[in-house]
């Protein structure tokens, strides 16, 4: 009898420690198959790009205003000669314009680029009191790059970005002037320039949703270094069509005062920009 007491003593108790193991190995094998699932999705997870650029192809619809002067103009006639024509004014005007712009990115530094070219062709000029002329005509064409090196400053935020740069904008203009006087022989005259100027600038770009975005970006230069200064700003919202494809629609003007040799080129351009681009 007490053999048999002693032997159901035994069994109890082996039967309660397996009871009390068996939580114990469930919660161990639920550790491994977690920590196997969180290893699975790490390295099935896409790497962050450490390199890659942007193709931003855009048309700007540019209006725009200054005082160009050339040098030999005759004596007698005004050495500057003002203008003010609208989006529409210039594209009845526009002989070939080409804009593209973008950024080379590597971790945290950037390189951006902005190449602009337009070909503006007889616009007139408006006449000052006294000037002794029937009418002016202006001509402009333009090389704008704009290449500057940039830094990507380190955010807690996953939807705002911002960056600092410097570089350089360089230009390349030919003005044609041409005076009809009331009688004899009309002058026409060019001057043709080639100038760098040394600017920095804020670029900032904000997520707003999966597929919205938003960016501002403006620098100042010149400083007297060639041109007495320029100044650019521009901003606008995207869309994501895909994480590949973009268009985005914004504002841009850039302005410039170059005053050297009596060649005068003191202009204002500034428009809606459309884009369409491309992100690697």
């Amino acid at each position: 009898m007490k053999n048999l007491l002693l032997f159901l003593l035994l069994v109890t108790f082996s039967a309660n420690a397996v009871s009390q193991e068996i939580p114990v190995i469930n919660n161990i094998s639920r550790l491994n198959s977690s920590l196997g699932s969180s290893a699975s999705v790490e390295k099935n997870a896409p790497k962050k790009k450490d390199f890659w650029f942007t193709v931003n192809p855009y048309l700007w619809t540019i209006a725009m205003g200054g005082t160009v002067g050339i040098p030999n103009t005759p004596s007698g006639y005004p050495k500057t000669y003002e203008f003010n024509k609208s989006f529409s004014d210039a594209l009845s005007n526009l002989k070939m314009a080409f804009m593209i712009g973008g950024k080379f990115k590597y971790k945290r530094i950037n390189l951006f680029y902005d190449i602009v070219y337009a070909n503006l062709k007889n616009f007139d000029a408006t006449l000052p009191n006294g000037a002794g002329l029937v009418s002016a005509n202006t001509t402009v064409k333009e090389l704008i790059t704009d290449l500057s090196l940039g830094y990507s400053f380190p955010t807690s935020s996953k939807s705002v970005f911002l960056d600092a740069y410097a570089g350089v904008r360089i230009w390349s203009t030919d003005t044609e002037l041409t005076l009809v006087p009331p009688g004899g022989q009309n002058f026409m005259g060019a001057s043709t320039n080639s100038w760098v100027d040394p600017i920095i600038g804020i670029n900032a770009s904000f997520i707003l949703s999966k597929d919205w975005f938003s960016y501002l970006r403006s620098d100042f230069g010149g400083f007297g270094a060639n041109s007495e200064y320029c100044f650019m700003i521009l901003g606008g919202f995207g869309y994501k069509f895909n994480p590949n494809i973009n268009t985005s629609l914004g504002i841009k003007n850039l302005s410039v005062d170059y005053n050297k040799d009596d060649k005068r080129f003191n202009l204002n351009q500034y428009g809606l920009i459309l884009s369409l681009g491309y992100s690697y």
